[in-house]
């Protein structure tokens, strides 16, 4: 599962497994639900960090933020539009076989600001019920 990119859409995971990180790299977004980051879970499960940044260069943009899971919207954040700098962390526990996808949407007007979304977290392998030959 290890992996040495540090920015795309994929999820990466350090040399011993036990921890998972993704970097969107900086995104220009406007009014267009834009995908910052997308990956697929395996059998683990991850007990996850996700950081949305971007800046709202002096036109007061409201930015939606949403993270979803096999395409339903399970977290959704609605950035102020008076802060030059939005932020926000979110903490969720992701479960095996998830189609992962963080994205941004300008909701204000159709400027583009650069967006940035980061994920860290820590691995969990499901614990085995039984034996397998029964």
């Amino acid at each position: 599962m290890s992996g040495d990119t540090v920015t795309g859409l994929g999820l990466q995971f350090t040399n011993d497994n036990k921890k998972c990180y993704a970097y969107s790299g900086i995104i220009a977004v406007n009014n267009t639900e834009k995908t910052l980051l997308n990956f697929s879970t395996n059998t683990e499960y991850i007990n996850a960090i996700v950081q949305f940044n971007g800046g709202a260069t002096g036109g007061g943009d409201n930015y939606v933020y949403r993270i979803k899971f096999n395409n339903v919207i399970i977290q959704e954040y609605v950035s102020n539009s008076n802060a030059d700098d939005l932020y926000e962390e979110l903490k969720i526990i992701i479960p095996p076989f998830t189609d992962v996808q963080c994205t941004a949407q300008n909701a204000t007007d159709t400027s583009n600001n650069d967006q940035i979304v980061s994920l860290i977290g820590k691995v969990g392998m499901p614990q085995r019920v039984g034996d397998l030959d029964e």
